[in-house]
């Protein structure tokens, strides 16, 4: 005959708790504490929940600014963490192309909030990550721009993120094809951008 134990807490001899559950929610050992596994024992804790992508393969350009940059439209993807302690790995990957000399900046967002952008510096814009191009005389040039950020939302709602790019404001900005954009075999060719979500336990 199986027994069952019914507790909300587990205490040792000074009265310290070493387990207690409160709202669906299982604390073990209290701050300060250190929790050990036993050689060959294994945690849940780092294993990747779910995984959501989104791949664009149709074009998109702009000319705006890097100081306003404008949103990837198809590019973007939603997740539902199933903890608030969660966190979620966003990889964004993009092919680009431009009709002139151009410093690309890309801002990853977790909704309307910028996430994994750099310092203020002035009247310098903020971005995520980068892509150079010298693309004056040489329009078929592309590059491929990738980032990999880890992101604590705090929240089990429904969370999209996007990204959002933005130039000199002087040059096309293409995604997923060159600025010529030749129709010809082995020239400029049509390509694919993504964005992945991982949700890991923490």
């Amino acid at each position: 005959m199986s027994s069952i134990l019914k507790v909300d807490q587990l205490q040792d001899s000074s009265g310290n708790n070493i387990i207690n559950e409160s709202s669906n929610t299982i604390t073990i050992g209290k701050s300060g504490d250190t929790v050990n596994l036993a050689s060959g024992a294994t945690a849940g804790f780092g294993k990747v929940l779910q995984v959501v992508s989104t791949t664009k393969t149709d074009t998109f350009s702009t000319t705006v600014g890097g100081d306003a940059p404008a949103t990837i439209t198809g590019l973007t993807a939603t997740i539902t963490p199933s903890s608030t302690s969660s966190k979620i790995l966003v990889m964004p990957n993009i092919n680009v192309g431009t009709s002139g000399d151009n410093h690309i900046a890309i801002t990853i967002f977790r909704g309307t909030t910028a996430i994994c952008i750099g310092d203020t510096a002035s009247n310098r814009p903020r971005a995520s990550f980068t892509a150079s191009l010298d693309s004056t005389g040489h329009t078929w040039l592309m590059q491929s721009a990738s980032q990999n950020f880890l992101d604590s939302p705090s929240t089990t709602s429904a969370t999209t993120y996007s990204l959002k790019i933005g130039g000199n404001g002087s040059a096309t900005i293409y995604i997923n094809r060159s600025s010529r954009d030749n129709n010809a075999t082995n020239e400029d060719g049509r390509y694919a951008s993504t964005i992945t979500l991982m949700e890991i336990s923490a």
